[in-house]
């Protein structure tokens, strides 16, 4: 994996968008304490999987209410991806989408994270343990406790979830047996409970005999109430049955009305549906070629977008390749004036001090006279005098002499460097702006052709769809391919298309779709309403039979009124003793009522009694059941344990194993072996055959120590999620270092590109830009705003 671009807005501390092209190999992000460095990488995991140090509401930058957006674009196995991740609303809604060689292929918060897990083979917990290495955890290796130094390996390795994990199996494992030992004391006795169901059963059998007998009596006492009760009735019969007939008459009027308007509606309605038959029959020829148009105005509008983004892809001026040789002439020629211009200096701080000297000479030599004593040989001077002091004068003369022309001299050579340091400078910058300007035009270039790319593969699509189909296309599909021209040495090999002539094609075959679309609905609605016909044929048959049927019940009810025979007296007197009866039968109910009550009662107990005694035996089995959960949450806490224990066995001899060939390769060989103590992950380093402790060696052999043993966690990370990330950030491991330290570091790190795409290095210190291939600098503003830029 390549992370090649990240975009920034809204995002912490970075208000103002901050777009960064990244290149490969070694990166370094530098700028003062508080700016915003670890801010910046931070969001490669949050635009990944939408996890933050942070709650989700301090992720946006404070006092901006607008969106925040995160962008991380990365090349991996031969494919370009972007993910979005954005924040927005006053309740933060998050927001994420995935693209794949410029298509969506995921939207949604969880689906992105879910797709990114997919596509590198790694969740958001491996990808951090593999990926990011801070100082504090390089310096733990050979600084902390053997415990503390554990604990961490342990943790990125992931293997410290495990341990939680069958510590909680183990927990649960006592709180169940615990359990299971409150719910022993409290058992019920079965056989004490067995026996009472038995008392209760043989009582509630005594008083169910009892309330058959009394539901005897009730029962004759209600024949005779039921023979009452049926004499009234048939009287009451009678009556009704002369009131229904009076009924029934008005309803089988209403019936016939009813079924005579019901024919001619469907009478009408019919007709109206020959008609709709022959309107489907026309509209079925104008839809029959809609799939045919459909297909093709696809492979038309891909043909147009494809257009579109040629169009949009405009190529510039070829660049001057950047003179890479003048600049480095320009550069050894300051290089070389300086050094005439720094030669020129020390000699004339020579003639100064000669100069200084030669007026200390003159001053002694004017407090000579005739009578003092030479200070050479001690005689007495006499005359001499005057010839020393005329001596002294003339060397201060030729010391001044000296040092105005060395001051003359060094001032043009001066002069000249200064110049000759502007001339570099100068070319620097052209040489700079015209390395952009190539880089620009390339990635443009490289843009271009894949949008050629694009319309080529849409217009093959078009001209085999069209082969395929051997001219059978009802369509203006011949009027797009003749407006497309191949040609036969293009510096891109681009096809032209007359635009005029596409649009046209373009907006014959919507239409054609359209149409077609208007005619299938309509197709669809008419079927729907014909279905009905043979429906609406059979319910006029049954109307019209519905007629004559009613004509035929009228008539029979005419006969069944003048037959039937109705007499007020009668009906009053089967009344009277129906409610003597009715009397009788009631009393003889609440007798049985009274019986039935008692039996109730107990068989309730019965019942009880039972319940108590299965609700017994229930908590007997769940108690058996409560031991074998016992065992077996004792037995998967030993599981996980020798799981656990089988990985730690594994991780150790392996991280030793790559470790020891990273520092070797590191150091060029110069120490025997590197090993990783398997328990305690103690590093130690063999020496000539001795096996030594890392106190024995300098910092910075305890720096590669430290940092192979983080590369080597990284890759077993990988290894053990089955992804290939090719990403390392190390986070202010320049910090506590030293310079000589901090050299062999950068070395090793440029070693690391081997096994890398990418490493990417966080330091506050400005020295290192100049030592690293690519930097990114990162500005702190007011206000605690920062901003970030590639140089």
């Amino acid at each position: 994996m390549r992370i090649t671009r990240l975009y920034l807005r809204n995002y912490r501390t970075f208000e103002d968008p901050v777009e960064l092209e990244l290149p490969g190999g070694l990166i370094g992000i530098y700028g003062p304490n508080g700016a915003g460095k670890s801010a910046l990488v931070e969001s490669i995991p949050f635009a990944l999987y939408g996890r933050s140090r942070t709650t989700k509401d301090e992720i946006r930058t404070s006092g901006v209410g607008a969106e925040c957006v995160v962008e991380v674009e990365l090349e991996h196995e031969d494919h370009l991806y972007l993910v979005r991740r954005t924040i927005s609303g006053s309740n933060h809604t998050i927001k994420a989408e995935a693209h794949c060689d410029r298509m969506q292929v995921a939207e949604g918060a969880r689906d992105t994270t879910r797709y990114v897990h997919s596509v590198l083979g790694m969740d958001d917990a491996a990808f951090r343990a593999s990926v990011f290495a801070e100082q504090k955890q390089l310096a733990a290796f050979s600084e902390q406790s053997p415990a503390e130094r554990r604990r961490l390996v342990l943790q990125l390795l992931g293997i410290t979830p495990l341990e939680l994990a069958r510590d909680r199996a183990r927990r649960d494992a006592r709180t169940a047996d615990d359990q299971l030992q409150r719910l022993r004391q409290v058992l019920p006795e079965l056989d004490r409970l067995r026996a009472g169901v038995v008392e209760a059963e043989a009582a509630a059998d005594i008083a169910a005999e009892a309330d058959c007998t009394a539901e005897a009596a009730a029962d004759e006492a209600a024949e005779d109430l039921e023979t009452a009760r049926a004499n009234c009735e048939r009287r009451e019969a009678v009556r009704q049955r002369h009131d229904l007939l009076v009924e029934r008459g008005r309803a089988v009027r209403g019936e016939h009305d009813a079924a005579l308007r019901r024919t001619e509606e469907l009478t009408s309605e019919l007709t109206e549906l020959e008609g709709a038959a022959g309107r489907l029959a026309e509209l079925e020829k104008v839809a029959v070629g809609l799939g045919e148009s459909e297909e093709a105005l696809t492979l038309v509008e891909a043909v147009v977008r494809a257009q579109q983004g040629v169009a949009a892809v405009r190529l510039p001026a070829h660049p001057e390749s950047p003179d890479e040789e003048a600049g480095e002439q320009t550069r050894t020629e300051a290089d070389r004036l300086r050094s005439e211009a720094a030669e020129l200096e020390g000699r004339l701080a020579g003639a100064r001090a000669e100069r200084g000297r030669a007026e200390e000479a003159v001053a002694r030599s004017s407090e000579l006279s005739g009578e003092a004593h030479c200070p050479t040989c001690g005689q007495p001077l006499g005359g001499a005098f005057e010839q020393v002091q005329s001596h002294r004068a003339a060397e201060l003369a030729e010391a001044e002499a000296a040092v105005e022309r060395l001051v003359v001299l060094q001032s043009e050579a001066a002069s000249r460097a200064h110049s000759a340091d502007r001339r570099a400078e100068q070319l620097r910058q052209q040489l700079r702006a015209a390395r952009e300007r190539w880089t620009q035009w390339l990635r443009v270039v490289e843009r271009r052709e894949a949008a050629v790319a694009e319309l080529t593969d849409a217009i093959t699509s078009l001209e085999d769809a069209a082969t395929r189909s051997g001219g059978a296309w009802r369509v203006p599909v011949a009027t797009v391919l003749s407006a497309i021209e191949h040609p036969s040495d293009g510096t891109f090999g681009e096809p032209t298309l007359d635009d005029a002539r596409l649009a046209r094609s373009a907006g014959e075959l919507r239409d054609a779709v359209r149409a077609g679309r208007a005619a299938v609905a309509e197709c669809d609605r008419l079927r729907g309403r014909l279905e009905r016909r043979q429906t609406a044929a059979g319910e006029l048959a049954t109307a019209r039979g519905l007629v004559d049927e009613t004509d035929q019940r009228l008539v029979e009810l005419r006969r069944q009124f003048a037959e039937l025979g109705h007499s007020a007296e009668e009906l009053a007197a089967a009344h009277r003793a129906s409610e003597e009866a009715s009397a009788r039968a009631s009393a003889a109910a609440a007798d049985a009522r009274r019986a039935s009550l008692a039996a109730e009662r107990a068989r309730a107990h019965a019942e009880s009694e039972g319940k108590r005694l299965a609700e017994a035996e229930e908590q007997h089995a769940m108690v058996t059941d409560l031991g074998e959960e016992v065992r077996h949450l004792g037995r998967l806490a030993e599981l996980m344990s020798s799981f656990r224990n089988s990985l730690v066995a594994t991780a150790g001899p392996r991280l030793s194993a790559q470790a020891a060939e990273l520092f070797a390769e590191l150091t060029d060989h110069e120490y025997d072996l590197l090993e990783v103590d398997p328990e305690t992950y103690e590093i130690q380093i063999c020496d000539q055959g001795v096996v030594h402790g890392m106190d024995r060696f300098s910092g910075s052999e305890k720096d590669l120590a430290n940092l192979s043993l983080r590369v080597a966690i990284s890759e077993h990370v990988r290894f053990q999620s089955g992804g290939a990330v090719g990403l390392l950030v190390l986070d202010e491991v320049f910090g506590p270092l030293d310079e000589d330290r901090k050299e062999r570091m950068l070395l090793a790190l440029e070693r690391l590109r081997g096994r890398f795409r990418q490493v990417v290095v966080v330091t506050h210190a400005d020295d290192i830009k100049e030592q690293l291939p690519s930097a990114i600098e990162v500005v702190k503003r007011p206000g605690r705003r920062a901003t970030a830029r590639l140089i």
